[in-house]
């Protein structure tokens, strides 16, 4: 996958896809960090501070903050993601197992708007992958938006398959819309912009 497409005319870097969301991956990356023995260490050094009131109260704020997100998407697998879904945003660099799937009536951050099936045959790797973005989604764009990729202030990013996934039978590319300045709330169909 990559960042999107203007970036990878540009930088033709050959990232695969999916795998980890970014935000799982951040999360694993924390705790990987961390020996289980720090965290416990850290936590009794943080029960001495909790004695003021204030610490216990950002720490509930921000977990009912985080309660009151969740049903507004649900983690589904990426293969399970389809056209028309609005989802959260992903880690281009990353493999992708789940997406958050969000209505799309309620902010969020990219929207499935195409999705190709590519040709069978031995993996064609990320050049390929990257050409038939530059033809398929490209060509989608202006069809779904509303105007030409080039004149528009959106951008495309992609999922593709890995070697391992394209091994299991994927041959799914999936092209998702977005607005670089951030999260949109509503569809990007007829967006014209």
């Amino acid at each position: 996958m990559r960042t999107t497409i203007r970036t990878a005319v540009t930088a033709l870097a050959a990232v695969a896809a999916l795998s980890l969301s970014a935000c799982g991956d951040d999360s694993s990356d924390d705790n990987a960090g961390d020996d289980s023995t720090t965290t416990s260490e850290e936590t009794p050094a943080e029960e001495d501070t909790p004695a003021e009131d204030d610490t216990p109260a950002e720490e509930d704020t921000p977990a009912e903050e985080d309660e009151t997100e969740a049903p507004e998407g649900e983690t589904q697998n990426v293969f399970d993601v389809g056209l028309g879904d609005c989802i959260s945003s992903f880690n281009a660099e990353e493999q992708v197992e789940e997406l958050t799937v969000i209505p799309c009536e309620e902010e969020h951050d990219q929207e499935v708007f195409a999705v190709f099936e590519v040709p069978d045959g031995d993996f064609p790797g990320g050049e390929a992958f990257q050409t038939q973005v530059e033809t398929d989604c490209v060509g989608e764009f202006m069809t779904f938006v509303g105007m030409d990729y080039n004149e528009s202030v959106l951008d495309i990013q992609w999922l593709e398959p890995t070697e391992e996934s394209w091994a299991q039978g994927d041959r799914e590319l999936v092209c998702t819309v977005y607005d670089p300045a951030g999260p949109v709330t509503g569809t990007l169909e007829g967006a014209n912009r």
